[in-house]
């Protein structure tokens, strides 16, 4: 398994992320429900990307 790819895979979803937020915010007042799950579930997907990849040079 190619981890560098993983750890750059894992940096792109979190600015996906950033990237919507800063949108979003621009557009409208607040999150709505949608809006904030999507965004939990990146933030949790890339925070276990970025866990495996360091579990995995150890």
């Amino acid at each position: 398994m190619n981890f560098e790819l993983l750890g750059w895979f894992g940096n792109f979803i979190n600015f996906l992320i950033f990237l919507f937020i800063a949108i979003n915010i621009v557009n409208t007042s607040c999150f709505d429900a949608f809006q904030m799950s999507l965004s939990l579930i990146g933030l949790i997907a890339s925070i276990l990307i970025q866990a495996v990849s360091v579990l995995s040079r150890i």
